[in-house]
């Protein structure tokens, strides 16, 4: 048998998943939160060493195996199932202690190896269950009208007022030069502002946050939005203080006459805030 051949044959039997780790005394409080009603099917467990503890399932290596997992990654469907059971485990368990939450498809051979590994680990990982103690992370999106924020520009920019005066009155080429002219000046008018706004929106939000990190920008299709998204942060808060809503508001009001709109989602597991290597398993 091949190299190749190895690489697709599917495995046999089952295998540990892990959601993520919680301090011990919690985690029997932790997989009653999240009750049976999940996928997979046998429901979640908790795999106890020392002052922590996984929460765990189950489950089958035909489906979750690293063959068939690359392949199931691909439907759509199947996926987007999983990873909302992944995320569902994570914050009913979030209601009643801080979790360290592990990335989608975190797979151990047996219950030995994910007892290793919170032994190897074990301390890397209470530093950071005790870091997001208390805590949650917020997600804010802020969102602009481009067509809206172009006309606001085209009123109170100089050099744009002036070049739209001038190519209104101009005929042929001169016209021709000039909205030209005004649609690059128009342009970076709008690239400036949504730089600040990005910026300035992000130092307002991360003051009321004791941490602060900011992702990469969505595309229409993936946040759902028409708008062009020009920030997309995700804000460390104590849970139940209501510091990054306030901020949220006050920047609404701040730039909603330019187009600029928010959106806040949340409380979730502080998945922006967790080392990426322990997630990644």
């Amino acid at each position: 048998m091949t190299a190749s051949d190895l690489s697709t044959v599917v495995e046999t039997g089952t295998g540990v998943y892990v959601y993520g780790v919680v301090v011990a005394d919690d985690a029997a409080a932790a997989v009653a939160a999240v009750g049976v009603a999940v996928d997979p099917a046998h429901g979640v467990a908790s795999v106890r060493e020392g002052e922590i503890a996984a929460l765990v399932s189950e489950v089958s290596l035909e489906e979750f195996g690293e063959a068939s997992l690359r392949g199931r990654l691909e439907d759509p469907a199947w996926l987007e199932a999983k990873v909302r059971a992944h995320e569902d485990v994570l914050e009913r368990a979030l209601v009643c202690t801080a979790i360290v939450p592990f990335r989608f498809g975190t797979i151990f051979r047996r219950e030995d190896d994910v007892r290793r590994f919170l032994v190897d680990r074990g301390s890397e990982v209470a530093q950071v269950l005790e870091r997001v103690r208390g805590k949650v992370e917020i997600g804010v999106k802020a969102f602009v009208d481009r067509e809206l924020l172009e006309r606001r520009l085209t009123e109170t920019s100089p050099e744009v007022h002036e070049l739209e005066d001038q190519r209104r009155t101009a005929t042929g080429g001169r016209e021709y030069l000039l909205r030209r002219r005004l649609e690059r000046a128009l342009g970076e008018e709008v690239e400036r502002f949504r730089d600040e706004c990005a910026r300035a929106s992000h130092v307002r939000l991360a003051a009321a946050a004791d941490d602060a990190r900011v992702s990469e920008l969505q595309p229409s299709e993936l946040s759902g939005r028409a708008e062009e998204m020009l920030l997309n942060g995700a804000y460390l808060v104590h849970a139940g203080d209501d510091g990054l809503e306030a901020a949220v508001a006050e920047l609404g009001v701040r730039y909603r006459d330019l187009g600029v709109s928010y959106d806040l989602t949340g409380p979730w597991p502080a998945y922006n805030f967790v080392p990426r290597e322990l997630g990644e398993t």
